[in-house]
């Protein structure tokens, strides 16, 4: 496909015994997964996984997940700082893509830093939109009509969110729901159909919330003030769309200020974009 920037690395597939390693590489970086992100990253996709070792030392990461074959998401490249400047992370990047164009992948997808896209920009990927990351505190909301998901309604959720997500993406939220059972937030129309929902997690530097979707400015404002006065007191981030100015208006209400950038991309034929002024925030930069 194309050659390695850097011919002397040599890959190998991540397993549960090298979390520490991504544990260790996000924590130079101040990203805020914890060891179940990784282990999920693992579980969903074992073969897209992958670590870089160089001269025998451990040096990097790279995780891959495909949502069938309309697209899929590299993200979690990492590079320990010594050993940057050598093509390792460029490297890295492509044996993601690598791995999900050979499972007949139409678009790769990824979210990047402003410095990332430098990178991003040279092998073909393409701006989609623009997210922020925004941070704040849980407070204690008011707010009516938001019910905590029940296990029967899974599967009209992930119907649900296929829709603006643009793929199905039932293995995420299934496994999300496994996890953390009461971080997942519902809201149903009079006529019984899910019309907003909202999930969150414990991070390490803070709970992070997304996937959150809906309909209308007024049913994601009941959702995430239900999360706010679950959350109460508590660091939160979560990442939300520029495209979407209902959550921006919500982010700044409750008083969550900008932390830094994303540029969404993608490689190849964006045949699939969802419908992102629906999506109030993103699952993660790292799987979308």
């Amino acid at each position: 496909m194309w050659e390695k920037i850097n011919p002397d690395l040599k890959m190998r597939l991540m397993t549960d015994a090298d979390v520490s390693l991504g544990m260790a590489l996000k924590n130079i970086a101040g990203w805020n997964q914890v060891e179940a992100d990784w282990r999920r990253f693992i579980k969903l996709e074992p073969q897209g996984c992958f670590v870089g070792n160089l001269e025998g030392k451990d040096v990097g990461t790279v995780t891959a997940i495909c949502y069938g074959t309309k697209f899929s998401w590299v993200g979690m490249v990492l590079v320990f700082p010594e050993e940057r400047r050598k093509g390792i992370g460029t490297t890295l990047l492509k044996q993601g893509i690598e791995y999900c164009e050979n499972k007949g992948v139409e678009v790769v997808r990824l979210d990047a830093t402003p410095m990332g896209k430098k990178v991003y920009d040279t092998i073909g990927f393409k701006n989609e939109y623009f997210l922020e990351r925004r941070q704040g505190t849980g407070q204690t909301v008011k707010a009516e009509g938001v019910e905590c998901l029940l296990e029967e309604k899974l599967a009209q959720l992930i119907s649900y969110d296929e829709l603006s997500f643009g793929a199905s993406r039932a293995n995420v939220l299934e496994n999300l729901f496994a996890e953390y059972p009461n971080f997942a937030l519902t809201h149903f129309s009079k006529d019984g159909k899910i019309d907003g929902y909202l999930m969150y997690r414990p991070g390490y530097n803070a709970y992070q919330i997304g996937p959150w979707i809906a309909d209308t400015e007024e049913i994601g404002e009941k959702l995430f003030c239900t999360a706010l006065s679950k959350l109460n007191n508590e660091k939160i981030f979560f990442d939300l769309p520029l495209v979407n100015e209902p959550a921006i208006k919500i982010a700044n209400k409750y008083n969550f200020t900008k932390q830094r950038d994303f540029i969404r991309m993608f490689r190849g034929e964006n045949k699939y974009p969802g419908q992102p002024k629906l999506i109030y925030a993103i699952s993660g930069v790292e799987k979308g």
